[in-house]
């Protein structure tokens, strides 16, 4: 024993705080990047930032069993951070931990058995032996005047009022703190959020004296596809130059087709309450204590059901789609991974929904569509757009230019075929029965099409974030003839909520007939403000 230490010593082993916790943190980052799809930007951020911040402690605190304290937990959430990455392939979100809360324990035992591996088993015993090798050779109390321990413990000072910022005013735990760590407190912060709308909400409801009837009583199924980050500027019933739409593009004389429609916000959370509620996009958090499109639709009597593949820890969406009927959460059956989690899983609940004998029935669907990184949203049979052939804001874009256009591309196919098993769905269940459809997005994306820039954002806006689908099919072609004296209206997403009343025939107190775009006494918005910039005249898409 005695010759294994010395010979140990005599390998000069680092002794810098520094190396031995960029090892612990970057260990199960290395190995999230080589078994997941997808790291998010911060992860890497928070990993190299915590291994200052922990250098800093450990030169401060000098002692192996404080700084054996300190390290512990990173090592637990490394452990949980590397089982997640090579089992399931994926990084931990706060659908992950929706997933695990409900999981019971003969489930746990199940998945222990089910994916421990040699390969796991040897990369936790090596993550553990960087850990244990640290304590035992790094000499913080050594080279107390050098500079590497200045620059250490300056930008180690720096990060801790950075850290200490981001979680106690802006409350942001994920991405600040690396891995299950930040993720845990993001989860049961969403949590407390989750509940007090929910909470703030159900108290509305029953104070409430508004009424909500039916104008039309024959059996009807209506159903709202939100899209998610789906720009019209790509899609080929718009008249983008790839037929990313073959679906929707063959049933066109069946659809109607508005050109004409924008998103109020360019993030989903924004977007969507303002969408989903009485309030407008200006009426700031009024939205809390606004009826929602399915309070409404249960006061007129409809049954609700929302049926998401997306997180479900948004407060202000989840609550209102907590009042749904039947609300439902594919990535609960996933555990949280986004990657592979294909829209069309969610077919199932959808055929299980129109199934339901209620007579009255409103469908809510939000999609993954074409969310952040796109090449997780479709399968590789979808894997169509290949060539360069693509239309960027400079003539002579590169080839990861032309890679993300071509998987963002890919990733409205698959929505189309997405909606292409729906509408057949419903076409074979609601036969004889009166039957909507309408399908919208959140927000629209920025591809490299007018600008350097991918994704979407109130920093730098373009008109592709805002320029969003808004399709409308009925079983009922005399109403969808109706429709399309609209279909050049301008119209803006926060008045959806006036829209949908319209299509459920829902006569309440609460629905405006002059702001529902489908309305005979519908008044299109004298200007359009997104983020104060007026869309019409400073924004527009000219191309």
């Amino acid at each position: 024993m005695t010759n294994i230490r010395e010979t140990m010593l005599n390998l000069k082993m680092p002794r810098a705080p520094l190396f031995w916790i960029a090892l612990l943190l970057l260990l199960p980052l290395a190995l999230e990047l080589t078994y997941s799809d997808f790291v998010r930007e911060g992860e890497y951020n928070s990993r190299i930032g915590w291994s200052f911040i922990l250098a800093t402690l450990a030169y401060l605190l000098q002692k192996r069993r404080f700084i054996a304290l300190i390290l512990l937990p990173f090592a637990i959430g490394g452990s949980l951070d590397i089982g997640y990455a090579v089992s399931f392939g994926g990084v931990f979100t706060t659908a992950t931990l929706e997933a695990v809360a409900y999981t019971d324990s003969s489930e746990v035992s199940e998945f222990v058995a089910a994916y421990s591996s040699m390969t796991l088993t040897s990369w936790l015993l090596l993550h553990w032996s960087i850990f244990f090798l640290g304590l035992r050779f790094m000499r913080p109390a050594e080279g107390t005047g050098s500079k590497t321990r200045r620059i250490t413990m300056v930008l180690g000072f720096i990060l801790i009022a950075v850290v200490a910022y981001r979680t106690t005013v802006m409350g942001r735990f994920h991405d600040t703190i690396p891995g299950v760590l930040g993720t845990v407190p993001s989860y049961l912060r969403g949590s407390v959020s989750l509940q007090e709308e929910f909470e703030r909400r159900q108290t509305m409801l029953r104070e409430t004296d508004i009424k909500a009837a039916l104008k039309d009583t024959q059996p009807q199924t209506h159903i709202f596809i939100v899209g998610e980050s789906a720009s019209r500027n790509h899609m080929g019933i718009y008249g983008y130059q790839r037929n990313t739409t073959p679906f929707l593009s063959s049933i066109k004389d069946e659809l109607v087709v508005f050109d004409n429609v924008i998103s109020s916000h360019a993030q989903t959370q924004a977007s969507l309450r303002a969408a989903l509620t009485a309030a407008s996009a200006d009426q700031g958090g009024q939205y809390r204590d606004a009826l929602s499109v399915i309070d409404v639709a249960n006061l007129a009597g409809y049954e609700t059901w929302w049926i998401s593949n997306q997180q479900p820890l948004r407060a202000t969406i989840a609550s209102i789609a907590h009042q749904a009927d039947h609300p439902y959460y594919i990535s609960n059956d996933f555990n949280g991974v986004e990657v592979n989690r294909y829209d069309i899983f969610m077919l199932n609940r959808i055929t299980e929904a129109l199934a339901n004998p209620a007579p009255y029935k409103a469908i809510f669907i939000h999609m993954m569509g074409s969310h952040a990184q796109y090449k997780n949203r479709y399968p590789d049979d979808f894997m169509v757009f290949k060539d360069a052939e693509v239309n960027a804001y400079t003539e002579n874009p590169s080839q990861s230019v032309i890679d993300v256009i071509n998987e963002y591309d890919n990733s409205i196919l698959f929505s189309d075929f997405f909606l292409q098993q729906l509408f057949s769905l419903v076409k074979e269940k609601q036969s004889g029965a009166l039957a909507t459809i309408t399908y919208f997005s959140d927000h629209g994306e920025e591809v490299y099409r007018q600008a350097n820039l991918k994704g979407h954002s109130p920093d730098n806006l373009t008109a592709n974030m805002f320029e969003i689908p808004f399709v409308f099919w009925s079983s009922d072609s005399l109403r969808t003839a109706s429709y399309r004296a609209h279909q050049h209206s301008p119209f803006m997403l926060d008045s959806f909520y006036h829209y949908a009343s319209e299509v459920m025939a829902i006569d309440s107190a609460s629905t405006n007939p002059e702001a529902a775009l489908i309305s005979d006494q519908y008044q299109p918005p004298a200007v359009r403000m997104v983020y104060k910039t007026r869309y019409d005249t400073q924004l527009r898409n000219s191309q």
